[in-house]
């Protein structure tokens, strides 16, 4: 850890608790998109994916994959798993704009990216909940000098579409709908540069498969993030999670392979920043 390969500490021998502030921290930033219809008088709720609460300057966004922003509805409610709540939260659709970033004519390479701008008046309503990631903080670091990879470790955050769970109701009238936000704990490959994109490979090692998720569905759109460690006395500290990508695409799993793929820092602090930069909803 901190840069020095005689500090290295594998990523099981860090205390659990450790783990569980970093995720509590990044939840904050994580939401799902929810579609919620109206069926028989009831609601049906059900994942369309994953994003992260992002600002540049005073416009603030959802940041997720292309494929994600192409399934949302365009009229009327568009639902946002925010917290634990009995009614799912929904944003009116005009108060959005849909921005396609871009999209590749190969769904394993990619780009994939796009992103949710959000009207004044919608943002200060979920910012009363949640918190919005300040892309202009960390930008010219994570441009110019970002950390080494192995510094610290890594997580991919976001809604696993595996882990719903359905619960009837004691009365057996109704049931109720939880969804579950996942972290998978690791770290990426080198960075892969494709013209104006950057993309990570997030492997899944072989020891770690009895207890990944078998499908990553629901996670597009989810965050990569680099969260550096720092020594404190005889322990380790978390310094501020990096923002370092956003997840789109699942590879084949196979007896040799496993993991998934997402844009890194340059689609997101170059491409990603400067459409949103430019677009009022």
């Amino acid at each position: 850890m901190d840069g020095n390969m005689n500090d290295l500490i594998l990523i099981k021998d860090l205390p659990h608790a450790l783990f569980d502030d970093v995720i509590k921290d990044l939840a904050q930033y994580t939401i799902a998109f929810l579609r919620v219809q109206n069926v028989a008088q009831s609601q049906q709720v059900d994942l369309l994916g994953s994003g992260v609460l992002v600002s540049v300057g005073k416009t603030r966004a959802i940041l997720t994959a292309h494929h994600v922003v192409h399934v949302l509805p365009r009229t009327r409610r568009l639902g946002l798993l925010l917290g634990r709540t009995d009614q799912p939260h929904t944003i009116d659709t005009q108060g959005t704009a849909f921005l396609k970033i871009a999209r590749g004519t190969q769904d394993s390479l990619g780009p994939d990216l796009g992103a949710v701008v959000l009207a004044q008046q919608i943002a200060n309503s979920i910012a009363s909940i949640k918190t919005f990631y300040n892309l202009d903080e960390r930008r010219d670091q994570l441009l110019h000098s970002p950390p080494d990879l192995r510094d610290g470790f890594w997580t991919a955050q976001g809604f696993l579409e595996e882990g719903t769970v359905i619960t009837p109701d004691p009365d057996g009238r109704c049931m109720t709908k939880s969804f579950y936000n996942f972290s998978g704990i690791g770290g990426p490959e080198a960075v892969d540069q494709i013209g104006e994109y950057d993309y990570f490979e997030f492997p899944v090692s072989h020891e770690a498969r009895q207890t990944a998720p078998r499908s990553w569905g629901g996670m597009s759109g989810g965050g990569l993030w680099q969260i550096p460690l720092k020594r404190q006395g005889s322990g380790l500290l978390p310094l501020t999670p990096l923002l370092s990508g956003i997840l789109f695409y699942q590879q084949p799993t196979t007896a040799t392979e496993c993991g998934v793929r997402g844009h890194g820092r340059r689609s997101v602090y170059e491409q990603a920043y400067k459409y949103i930069q430019s677009c009022e909803p």
